[in-house]
């Protein structure tokens, strides 16, 4: 049907007339709110530091570091997380880099490696009541002689516990089995037991931490229902991702009691790994409303590995120059405040309050363990239209002023105009694209700290290690594989040393060690740095060898994981004085050289525009013309060897 130009003013004059708007809901939504019919306990919100995620976070100078970590952690600031969940280090590729292991061998114990004790501690100076848990995503070699599901790896994980909190003062709470993998009902019952033996009876067991299809996830459940001595050693099922229905075995555990959990969650377009934009605030009402999800936590805090790396922009913050002290905060942080500075863990949903609205969008209501705090969460994120709410308060306990924070599409987390009860209700037109919050609850705040200016990776950058202490890892280094620390060689000078000596049992993958810095914008650049062999090792001279990288730009998906050689070009120099220029999986150049007497070399790789040169102890072995690489990181690499860097020198290439 057409429509001629008066008759569509004719329309439009009724629509104004009608109430002032052209798309608004005209039956209100009408909401009791009744405190005395609390249903499902509200767990909390949190997120998952792991993968590498938060590597160069502690790099950061003051005050930046700080203010960041008071926008994560501090009650009534930022996103006030709830909930921090650790992995439990392994040395192995857990996606953006690998996270150190707190037992090398089983004779080695080191509680201070790493960065995710500081991170707990930093977390709970700034919130006491914090909610920690820990998760492993691979494991060192030595475990059950490579078999993850055994009595090591039980033991492995009860170290962990117990160093977190004799050294550090920490109470990991809760506990998962393997991120990601297939369970072992036999082993969690083993799990289970080991805890107890050893004093963590206190300590719950999360399973399975499982992604995929919901048959998958929730398969776990299945095995709880069958089993009644795994149904006791988990306290909660914890699923990754969630989406589509929960299954009825888990709706029954429900019914008994069991916590079900959403343990890693996110926004993500699966195909390209990035994160969907205006998401959080409706997955978080969500994963209650409809599968009901009483906890969730979202990997990952904050967006500290480079943007070249897998999955990026996962944080509630983009801070990954620390050089510059810059950092972001993202519109998710204040989505996450709108619940989190709104509801604490041990408040509990009303069941009869959490809808989804008629025109778009959802809400849920929460009140404080004794029924006299309310709090609303409201999200019209996908929602096209204006719709109006009726909320009236029913019960023993009433309320008369409900104060309202909201963000839209111009403002992040504002303070807005008090809503007054008429005749015992409240009237409220809700906006699409917004997020409200109502509450009877007061203390919130909006945080308003600011980094520095941005600046670019600064260059030359020459790093000969004197100036670390032992075991530590330089700033801006980011592990891939393996572990690199700082060691004293030879009196004052120190180096730069390799330390894992075989591939460990793996979440993702990796053919050899790598570690990377810098600015991924990079294109022409120089990577050199001097290499030594001479440290005891079994590994045949033709087999052990040492690398520079230019060019890793590893891509937001999960390529880097199935490449034989660092996405990007690297000139490898064998003990043997063999040497290769590879990609990913080709082999560009190679030759060999003599190495003489010297215990020390110095291997170079220079790229500008398509050209590609290589020097071995300053004589040129190759230049050729390559396209496949335009930009990336610098970095080292090396056999699972004790190879010794020095002298690691970075500059643009002429």
């Amino acid at each position: 049907m057409r429509m001629n130009f008066q008759t569509l003013l004719a329309v439009i004059l009724f629509l104004l007339l009608q109430g002032g708007t052209f798309a608004t809901n005209d039956e209100p939504l009408r909401l009791i709110i009744n405190t005395a019919e609390k249903t499902d306990e509200f767990d909390g919100v949190g997120a998952v530091s792991a993968g590498a995620s938060s590597r160069l976070l502690i790099d950061y100078p003051e005050p930046y570091r700080s203010q960041i970590l008071d926008y994560l952690f501090k009650p009534n600031y930022g996103a006030a997380l709830h909930h921090l969940k650790v992995e439990i280090g392994g040395d192995i590729n857990s996606t953006d880099g690998s996270e150190p292991s707190h037992m090398r061998t089983p004779d080695d114990e080191n509680y201070f490696r790493g960065y995710e004790w500081w991170l707990m501690k930093e977390a709970k100076k700034r919130n006491p009541n914090i909610i920690l848990s820990a998760l492993p995503w691979g494991a060192p070699a030595w475990i059950g002689n490579g078999t993850y599901f055994s009595q090591d790896m039980a033991d492995y994980i009860v170290r962990f516990i117990k160093g977190a909190k004799y050294h550090h003062d920490l109470d990991i709470q809760y506990v998962g089995g393997w991120n990601e993998k297939p369970f072992d009902v036999e082993w969690l019952k083993l799990y289970r037991q080991t805890l107890d033996d050893s004093g963590l009876q206190d300590v719950k067991i999360i399973a399975s931490d499982m992604n995929g299809p919901p048959e998958m996830m929730w398969e776990i459940a299945d095995s709880m229902m069958v089993d009644p001595e795994l149904k006791d050693a988990i306290y909660a099922v914890g699923v990754h991702y969630a989406h589509g229905e929960t299954f009825q075995s888990a709706m029954q555990l429900r019914e008994e009691g069991k916590k079900l959990w959403s343990t890693e969650d996110g926004e993500w377009d699966w195909y390209t790994m990035l994160p969907y934009p205006n998401m959080r605030a409706s997955k978080l009402n969500l994963n209650y409303i409809d599968r009901f999800l009483t906890k969730t936590l979202f990997w990952s805090p904050v967006t500290s590995y480079y943007d070249c790396l897998p999955a990026p922009g996962s944080g509630l913050l983009h801070a990954n120059t620390p050089w510059s002290g810059a950092y972001q905060v993202y519109p998710k942080l204040w989505e996450v405040a709108h619940t989190t500075q709104f509801a604490q863990p041990g408040w509990y949903y009303l069941r009869n309050a959490c809808k989804h609205l008629p025109s778009g969008g959802s809400l849920v209501s929460l009140t404080d363990p004794v029924g006299k705090e309310v709090s609303v969460i409201i999200e019209t994120t996908r929602a096209h239209s204006n719709q109006n709410i009726i909320i009236k308060p029913e019960g023993e306990y009433q309320f008369e002023k409900l104060h309202v924070w909201y963000t839209d599409d111009l403002n992040t987390f504002r303070k807005g105009d008090d809503l007054v009860a008429v005749g015992g209700a409240f009237h409220f037109e809700i906006k699409p694209r917004t997020i409200y919050s109502l509450t009877t609850t007061t203390g919130q705040h909006r945080g308003a700290a600011t980094g520095a200016n941005p600046a670019p990776f600064p260059l030359p950058y020459i790093e000969n290690f004197n100036s670390y202490p032992d075991e530590a890892t330089p700033v801006y280094f980011s592990d891939q594989y393996g572990a690199w620390e700082v060691e004293s060689h030879e009196g004052s000078n120190k180096v730069l040393v390799q330390q894992i000596r075989s591939r460990g049992i793996e979440w993702a993958g990796g053919q050899y060690s790598f570690s990377i810095l810098g600015d991924m914008h990079w294109t022409n650049i120089e990577v050199s740095a001097d290499v030594s062999f001479d440290r005891d090792t079994e590994t045949p001279r033709d087999e052990l060898f040492a690398s520079v990288i230019a060019r890793n730009f590893q891509g937001a998906v999960w390529a880097a994981f199935a490449t034989t050689n660092p996405i990007g070009y690297s000139l490898i120099l064998y003990a043997d004085g063999r040497w290769k220029l590879v990609t990913d999986f080709d082999v560009l150049a190679e030759g060999e050289v003599s190495l003489g007497n010297n215990n020390w070399h110095n291997i170079k790789i220079s790229c500008h525009d398509n050209t590609i040169k290589g020097w071995i102890n300053k004589s040129q072995v190759f230049e050729l013309e390559d396209t496949r690489y335009r930009n990336g990181l610098a970095g080292i690499g090396s056999s699972f060897d004790p190879v010794m860097f020095d002298n690691v020198n970075i500059s643009e290439s002429q």
